[in-house]
């Protein structure tokens, strides 16, 4: 069994009783009046401080429902980065949009604002930053850039929720975002799921009736898709949520500890922000292989987020983007590796992965 096994398997254990009691609620009365939906969007609004959320059953919906309310159509282009798990691409293509990439900063792995500027056009209408790695990008030079040319904010906010910028809550940066609660996510189920979240009352109402497939009662009113969480993932969610400020409390002492160890190391490290989430940990490793093959053979998986910025990838070769193109994104790519970082990893566990790394 692996580190992470043991790991999925120990926060199942010490939540056993409560988990087991939701599940079986779940299964076994059927919730008709959709209340576990409600209460998870309940207690997401009130932690971010929203006016509302609203919950479906993927990110990649999330996204789309958000696109279909603000009409982006064909032509249209969407600004975001080459670093990310391409959910936000993917959804404005399959919208007709075209998506432009701009480079991340080499120490945040956000997007460069300057950048992001020189690439606005006429056609520009959304700019999507990744808040990436519990990362927050630089949400107030965006904002502003963005009122400059009249054009709309998604914070892309899968990777920070429970973190926050300048004492406001990831997902509340900007007048639109989207989260995910994807098993690999900071705050998430046993299975898909996500949130968006819009400023404008109006906007809201037309994205809940596009999330249900348009219908009111059993009239089809509009246009519309199915993307309604499972409402076993919202009860799950909704307790994951209970103890997520809990968790990150731990987990901010585990990367102070990691921080500790390889400060006189060549390792480059990250900058602990006070407001992240300390979901993950990363490194950037010039020799990651080795340091993969050393960790393995002591049942360590140490995890390789992205093995090649989105622009180098098969399916997006139509955009004509070129090795080279975006090299603080490429290099990141091919160094970073992420240590576990975990409200249930063990401390002498902790203590085994720094020793493997610092002997390396």
């Amino acid at each position: 069994m692996t580190l992470t096994d043991k790991i999925k398997q120990r926060a199942y254990q010490t939540n056993q009783e409560r988990i087991d009691h939701l599940l079986l609620e779940s299964i076994t009365n059927h919730d008709t009046e959709g209340s576990n939906i409600q209460r998870l969007e309940k207690a997401l609004s009130e932690y971010v401080g929203a006016d509302e959320a609203i919950v479906c059953n993927s990110q990649f919906n999330a996204f789309i429902l958000i696109f279909m309310v603000l009409g982006l159509k064909a032509g249209d282009e969407v600004i975001t980065s080459p670093l990310s798990s391409g959910i936000a691409v993917q959804a404005a293509i399959f919208m007709g949009a075209k998506v432009i990439f701009v480079d991340v900063d080499a120490t945040r792995f956000t997007l460069d604002v300057e950048q992001v500027e020189d690439a606005i056009t006429e056609r520009t209408k959304l700019i999507i930053p990744i808040s990436l790695l519990g990362n927050i990008a630089d949400m107030e030079r965006i904002n502003a850039l963005a009122l400059q040319h009249d054009l709309c904010v998604i914070e892309d906010a899968a990777e920070s929720f429970g973190g926050a910028y300048n004492g406001t809550k990831s997902t509340q940066l900007s007048k639109l975002a989207t989260t995910s609660f994807y098993p690999s996510m900071p705050l998430h189920g046993f299975g898909n799921g996500a949130a968006l979240f819009i400023e404008d009352k109006e906007l809201r109402a037309k994205a809940r009736l596009i999330r249900s497939q348009g219908k009111k009662g059993m009239q089809y009113v509009s246009e519309g898709i199915e993307a309604c969480m499972d409402p076993l993932q919202a009860a799950v969610v909704a307790f994951k949520l209970s103890i997520l400020d809990e968790e990150i409390t731990i987990r901010k002492d585990m990367a102070q500890k990691y921080a500790q160890a390889f400060k006189d190391t060549p390792f480059h490290t990250p900058a602990l922000e006070s407001e992240s989430n300390f979901a993950y940990y990363p490194l950037l490793l010039k020799e990651r292989a080795a340091f993969l093959s050393a960790s393995q053979k002591e049942d360590i998986d140490l995890h390789i987020p992205f093995e090649t910025p989105l622009h180098l990838h098969p399916a997006f070769a139509f955009m004509d983007y070129r090795e080279g193109d975006f090299p603080n994104s490429e290099t990141i790519a091919k160094q970073l590796l992420l240590l576990p970082l975990s409200a249930y990893l063990g401390e002498e566990e902790q203590d085994k992965i720094i020793n493997i790394l610092n002997v390396m």
